[in-house]
């Protein structure tokens, strides 16, 4: 899982030459936006904006960003609410950019209108059900490109605690490194025992990576998507909500929940597997971001939040526990 390189800000100035590639009105500015597991650039012409996304070195392959770019074109197709990716004038969704580090790829995409959805019942009842027609359109998506993953166990829980675990035993010793294997066994077993839908996924489906204009919700960044548990997806949400938005997690989630199953239904193990599901996604955030020192560095590495995130998983177990027994 281990992904970190150094990679080199491509100037504005640059990637405004490479808009030349593509078919634009009057360029007006370039502006990076987020430096984060790529770099996202602001391209404003006269009449309209995009989305520049330079994809990092070692973090997705070729193969990786044109099963992600054939998913988007399904759902344009489909006409759901997402930014959609386009060509340039060569007819390739690609652009190839030589740098220090080797080639990176960049995709130009549509750029969503509106602002971040604030967290409120109405705007849950409408990501819910966004979510769930995106998961009903993504079920006749076939494509014979190849993701290099799968949200699955070992993508999920077992790479991500390679990685971990060695921090935790420097920090705690042992004794946690087991308690986090034991964690894990459980969470699988758990999950194995179940049938659980299994099929496209957004893979880090919550409000930062949307935008609402008037009821117009828009989803995009579709970089983590993939073939994988649609719980998993679900969980996301709540995940959010009850990392960032404690105070209106309970009623927000039930709109969620409730304008997801006005699209398509969960059966009852899938939604059984979403606490467990809250606890993956906290496995796995931590692991990618231990991967990508580059990104958000070292700093927060410390003892203190690293205890934070076991206590949170060991909250997690405590409730779900409870709750079965």
């Amino acid at each position: 899982m281990t992904h970190t390189i150094k990679n080199t800000l491509i100037p504005e100035e640059s990637i405004i030459t490479l808009m030349q590639n593509y078919d634009l009105s009057e360029m007006v500015s370039c502006k990076l936006l987020a430096r984060g597991l790529n770099d996202t650039y602001l391209i404003s012409t006269n009449k309209t904006n995009y989305i520049f996304r330079v994809y990092r070195l070692n973090w997705r392959n070729e193969s990786d960003i044109l099963f992600e770019i054939e998913a988007l074109s399904h759902m344009k197709e489909k006409n759901q609410h997402i930014s959609y990716p386009l060509k340039t004038k060569q007819d390739t969704w690609l652009t190839r950019i030589n740098v220090p580090e080797g080639e990176r790829y960049g995709v130009l995409f549509t750029y969503s209108e509106g602002e971040r959805p604030e967290i409120n019942k109405e705007n849950c009842r409408l990501i819910g059900q966004s979510l769930g027609s995106i998961h009903n359109c993504t079920d006749s998506f076939k494509t014979e490109q190849k993701r290099s993953y799968e949200l699955d166990f070992y993508h999920l829980i077992d790479e991500p605690l390679k990685v971990i675990s060695p921090v935790i035993e420097s920090l705690f010793g042992k004794e946690k490194v087991d308690f986090l294997d034991n964690i894990a066994d459980k969470i699988k077993q758990e999950l194995k025992s179940k049938n659980l839908e299994y099929g496209f996924c957004h893979g880090d489906y919550h409000n930062f990576n949307m935008h609402i204009s008037g009821n117009n919700l828009e989803v995009f960044d579709f970089d983590c998507c993939g073939l994988g548990y649609r719980a998993y997806d679900v969980a996301v949400f709540w995940w959010n909500l009850k990392n960032n938005y404690p105070k209106v997690e309970a009623e927000c989630w039930s709109a969620f929940l409730e304008g997801y199953l006005s699209q398509r239904q969960l059966s009852k193990e899938d939604i059984d597997s979403l606490p467990l599901f809250i606890t993956v996604r906290r496995i796995w955030l931590v692991g990618t971001m231990l991967s990508n020192e580059d990104v958000w560095g070292r700093e927060w590495i410390t003892r203190d939040n690293l205890a934070h995130f076991l206590e949170d998983l060991k909250q997690d177990q405590e409730k779900l526990w409870k709750i079965k027994e």
